[in-house]
This record gives C-alpha cells, structure tokens and sequence, in this order.
C-alpha cells in the first residue's frame, strides 16, 4: 500500500494571484509558511518556521482565490499530495493541492 497525502495549516507567505496559461487553464502558485513551538531539551521555547511550495490547477485554483488573489497573511488549510521535479538543476518538492480552504486574513 502506498500513500501521498498532505495536510498544512499555516499562512500565505506573499500575496498571490490566479494566473491562466496560452492553454486557458488556472493555476495558482503560492508559498505557505508553518509554524511548530516546542521546548527543547534544555526547556527553552523554540519556535521553527518552514515554508512550502504550493500549487493548485483549474477548479481547485479558481475555488481557492474567487476574486483572484489570495493575500499574504492568510491563514489556509492544504490538502494534497508530494510532488518532485527538476528546477535549476535542483530537486524541488511541492505540495500539489486537492482543496485549499481560506480561513482568516491578518496584518
């Protein structure tokens, strides 16, 4: 059995804008940022930021963003799945949504 399945809260880290190919098909590229505290081993508080690369296409782009753009700051939710490709001679992983659900904008 195999499995690919993503789940990330966290917020956008720029704003982002639905964009269409010579092909008409939506596609909406943005970074998310997460966050996790924890304490360490010492017991001090360690706050550990990391930033994913997110992408949705046609009906999950245009529900994602329906006045086309989805503001830094805003809190989502990403369901979707691990996907690799070449870019500049590196090796990058994206999340390739399946639904984005919007919550609140702050800042």
């Amino acid at each position: 059995m195999y499995l690919n399945d993503v789940k990330l809260i966290g917020k956008v880290h720029d704003d982002a804008t639905l964009k269409f190919l010579a092909s008409g098909d939506a596609i909406l590229a943005f970074t998310l940022v997460t966050t996790e505290n924890f304490k360490n081993r010492g017991g001090n508080p360690v706050i550990r930021k990391e930033m994913h690369r997110v992408t949705a296409f046609n009906k999950v782009a245009k529900e994602a963003v329906p006045d086309g753009i989805l503001f830094a700051n805003t809190e989502v939710l990403v369901e979707g799945f691990l996907r690799s490709r070449e870019s500049g001679g590196f090796s990058v992983t994206e999340v390739i949504a399946r639904r984005i659900s919007p919550g609140r904008r702050e800042g």
